[in-house]
């Protein structure tokens, strides 16, 4: 009776989770489908990429199978136990395609079953008609690869497969394809990690601007910013949680300047460690005179929250609710917090919440986990305005990833959205208006992808 009484407790318990209050009525039959089919046909914008040109890409050692397993499956394949060099390896031609295979053959049947692997096996199936990745398939897969680079291969996969309208590419490669379809994010962390006398004197160089003091080095950032804002940038990117934490202190010019004279001072070949609390002073202010700039010109700012790539990270660095401070000072700047700040879900959730000027992005998000993107998005649409979500970028280098990382990505927001209807807690014609919101409108708005 005990045994039964918690079977039935624990299935009631698990219905729990999913059940969602009715607000709307229940939908009419065949919802699935006409959800399934806006969201698999309608057009998106892809809020982040490090995308490479397509001639980029031409070069030996670069075109065969490999190609689907770099970026982020080398972090999984790496965290298995496959020593770097070993991996790096593997991008060359110094090794035929099967000896690639066998060498990767024991790291990928450790690490097959993450988000990422799955990820490049979808795009193989979906985009050269490859099921598997295995022995016999790795050379014709190769083949397909190499072959597809002699068309118009970035135009096919983005344009007419993934039916992108706008992506936007961080990082300093401008010209990566169409100027109507390509936007541009700008970083400025050489003014974040200054870290000695040579450092400064390069940017000097860059801008065409002495820098003797701090107040020449904030006009060398100013310099800067407007040389980006010329060419297509659309935001800033503060992705400096690899390095140390969030948290920016309003720090007085002078304790800034403290530190500035003293890395102007310092020996020639020296540095001043930038993940000590020495440099702090100096890389809090100058993180300050960007949001500066980014409010006197209405430009948005993308943060880096929650996991980082590679290995040997401090993920607490990276928990988004240390940026409170920023919110409350720069009201009027609209912060971007992207990577669904995985796995501090729920503290992004209270933050878009809780300031207007906070917005959630899910870039990224999908090939961590396809759960947690169901599971927050679900909560998301419960505590978030819509109009603050956007839930798609990439954030790969090639192409061929993008596209499969959009295919995860159509299948989640289609799972969730249609079980919000079937729950009624959304009706189908909302829902759709949802969909056509975070995968597409938000970002062009919020972004200000139209404007040139």
């Amino acid at each position: 009776m005990k045994t039964t009484y918690l079977f039935f407790f624990s299935f009631a318990f698990t219905i729990g989770l999913h059940a969602q209050v009715q607000i709307k009525p229940l939908p009419q039959p065949g919802y699935e489908k006409r959800i399934s089919d806006f969201i698999s046909t309608m057009k998106v914008v892809d809020t982040h990429e490090h995308l490479e040109t397509q001639s980029g890409w031409m070069k030996p050692g670069k075109l065969d199978f490999m190609l689907l397993l770099q970026h982020y499956t080398y972090d999984d394949i790496r965290s298995a136990g496959m020593p770097k060099q070993v991996f790096g390896k593997l991008l060359t031609d110094s090794l035929t395609v099967m000896e690639k295979w066998n060498i990767l053959k024991p790291y990928w049947e450790a690490t097959s079953n993450t988000a990422y692997s799955r990820a490049a096996l979808l795009t193989a199936d979906k985009l050269f008609d490859v099921k598997d990745l295995n022995e016999t398939t790795v050379e014709d897969l190769s083949a397909k690869i190499n072959k597809s680079y002699n068309t118009d291969w970035y135009n096919k996969v983005l344009v007419e497969k993934s039916r992108i309208d706008y992506i936007v590419v961080d990082g300093d490669t401008h010209n990566v394809g169409d100027p109507a379809m390509f936007r541009y994010v700008k970083r400025f962390g050489e003014f974040i990690f200054a870290v000695s006398a040579q450092k400064i004197e390069a940017i000097a160089k860059a801008q065409d601007t002495p820098v003797r003091n701090l107040d020449d080095f904030v006009t060398a950032l100013e310099v800067s910013f407007h040389k980006a804002m010329d060419h297509d940038n659309v935001a800033i990117k503060i992705g400096v949680a690899y390095e140390r934490d969030l948290f920016f202190d309003d720090v007085p010019k002078d304790k800034a300047e403290e530190v500035f004279s003293k890395i102007l001072n310092l020996p020639a070949g020296t540095v001043l460690k930038y993940n000590g609390n020495e440099i702090r002073p100096l890389q809090d202010y100058m993180v300050h005179r960007i949001l500066d700039l980014a409010r006197a010109n209405h430009i948005p700012v993308q943060i880096h929250t929650g996991l980082q790539a590679g290995d040997g990270n401090y993920i607490n660095n990276s928990n988004p609710t240390h940026l409170a401070n920023l919110f409350l000072k720069y009201r009027d700047v609209q912060f971007i917090l992207f990577h669904g700040g995985y796995p501090f879900g729920g503290e992004l959730a209270s933050l878009a919440k809780n300031f207007r000027n906070v917005s959630i992005d899910m870039c990224w998000l999908y090939i961590i986990s396809p759960s947690y993107s169901e599971r927050y998005l679900h909560e998301w649409l419960e505590t978030v305005p819509a109009n603050k979500i956007m839930a798609f970028g990439g954030d790969f280098r090639n192409v061929e990833n993008i596209y499969g990382h959009l295919l995860f990505a159509k299948q989640v927001v289609t799972k969730v959205l249609t079980e919000k209807v079937r729950d009624g807690y959304f009706n189908e014609s909302e829902a759709i208006k949802i969909a056509q919101m975070i995968l597409h409108d938000n970002a062009i708005r919020i972004l200000k992808l139209e404007k040139k």
